[in-house]
């Protein structure tokens, strides 16, 4: 991801969707208090991204890339609660597209499998594809 706009838009959706279960969102890339006092969290983390002008000479750049959210649970949570608070940080990416800001396109989603991680926590990956584009400034 090269775009804050994505990062911040993405960011919010996710912070949205789990605001009244009192899940935190949190990014990867800052310092976090001890988080073995939580029960239940998200890691928003940048995946990988291209970008590139649509064609040779074009004003108008695109950007692919998927958005990583990793959900951890206390392991023992159970498969179904884990599962059902997933879907809701997914919905979040579905539309309607309205609602996203203008050239951003949430594009398709992967549900990775669960992990057990070192210590008390299940890791319930979720990747949102997206792709954005924008005119270029020009002269």
């Amino acid at each position: 991801m090269t775009s804050p706009i994505i990062w911040q838009d993405a960011f919010d959706r996710a912070a949205a969707a789990l605001k009244n279960d009192g899940i935190p969102v949190l990014d990867i890339f800052a310092q976090h208090a001890d988080l073995s006092r939580l029960e239940c969290f998200v890691f928003f983390e940048i995946a990988a991204a291209t970008s590139d002008r649509m064609a040779v000479g074009e004003t108008l750049y695109e950007e692919e890339g998927v958005i990583g959210l990793t959900l951890h649970v206390m392991r023992g949570t159970g498969a179904i609660e884990a599962l059902s608070l997933r879907q809701k940080l997914s919905r979040a990416f579905l539309g309607p597209a309205s609602d996203w800001p203008p050239g951003l396109l949430y594009d398709g989603q992967q549900f990775d499998a669960p992990e057990q991680s070192a210590g008390n926590w299940t890791q319930f990956p979720l990747g949102i594809a997206y792709r954005f584009q924008i005119l270029l400034q020009t002269g």
